[in-house]
């Protein structure tokens, strides 16, 4: 299928998350058979004022490709302006962020506070697809709670603006990541529009994907599924689950280009994340846990690693 002018052949999407789909992570999971990548939420509002922190988020290797970029703001016009710079530094789309339920976020009156506020949604969708040539896309929730569910609603006025697709997680903002998303909702939009919609929330394995095939999605997006287990892309395309070895390289890996990308320091803190995930059901885990947490250099997080996984 065709999204983002892009032939894909599995349509799997890595999701854009904060302080996880850095360009190490990215780069991990298309090798496991991710076909797109998003970045992490770029502020508008940073990105024109050139800050240094939203700055080092457009960096990437060449190879780091096809990549969405994904904004957030509250403001039509800083959104028109980013995805204008970010056309510029190359990227294959503009997504725009009106699902994040982070309260830093939502308190500004962006991400998912926007679907409380369907005319500045409108506005700013408008505004992005005007200003760049790029396809444009927007990523919503079911609603901000459950007694103001207007996913459906939004998607067909989002739909007019010439958008060219739409990703949904049915959960509302006040539901954040609990609870079973409402596929309901998901049914209910994709019958609404002519518009591609990719399905996002909880696939974990084949038979998600295969219930979310029979509700109609166009493309799948996985997120924190894909933490820790940068795999999930070959499994779901019916491919292996990884071996110890595969396991402990891909860590290994990760763990390097996570230097490469911050510092040393910086990247042994930053993989603390993902350790769980990586070694969860191994036997002995938890106590690997305690100690590789504990390290700051990379070569003894390498030894302990190489130890754990020994064959």
């Amino acid at each position: 299928m065709i999204l983002y002018n892009l032939q894909l052949q599995n349509a799997l999407l890595l999701a854009p998350m904060s302080g996880y789909t850095n360009w190490p992570m990215r780069m991990l999971c298309r090798q496991f058979g991710a076909e797109l990548s998003y970045t992490e939420m770029i502020s508008a509002t940073g990105l024109i004022r050139r800050t240094a922190n939203t700055k080092k988020l457009l960096v990437r290797p060449a190879d780091d490709k096809p990549l969405v970029a994904q904004i957030f703001t509250e403001s039509p016009l800083d959104a028109s302006l980013a995805a204008r710079m970010l056309e510029d530094e190359g990227f294959d789309g503009i997504d725009i962020n009106m699902g994040c339920p982070a309260k830093k976020v939502v308190s500004k009156g962006a991400g998912a506070a926007l679907m409380k506020d369907p005319d500045r949604a409108l506005r700013m969708a408008e505004m992005v697809k005007a200003a760049v040539s790029l396809p444009v896309s927007v990523k919503i929730r079911a609603g901000w709670d459950i007694s103001s569910i207007n996913a459906a609603e939004l998607a067909c006025m989002l739909e007019k603006t010439g958008i060219d697709c739409l990703i949904l997680h049915p959960r509302t903002r006040a539901e954040m990541y609990h609870g079973t998303p409402r596929w309901e909702v998901f049914s209910n939009v994709k019958r609404g529009v002519d518009l591609r919609v990719v399905a996002s929330g909880d696939i974990h394995c084949a038979q998600d994907l295969e219930q979310l095939k029979n509700l109609g999605a166009d493309a799948y997006m996985v997120g924190r599924g894909a933490v820790g287990r940068p795999w999930i892309f070959r499994e779901l395309s019916g491919g292996i689950s990884p071996g110890i070895e595969e396991r402990r390289d891909a860590m290994l890996h990760h763990l390097d280009m996570l230097c490469s990308c911050f510092d040393e320091k910086k990247g042994v803190r930053h993989i603390r994340k993902f350790i769980s995930a990586y070694v969860k059901g191994q036997p002995g885990a938890a106590n690997f846990r305690r100690l590789a947490c504990s390290l700051d250099k990379s070569q003894q997080l390498q030894a302990v690693i190489k130890e754990f996984f020994k064959t």
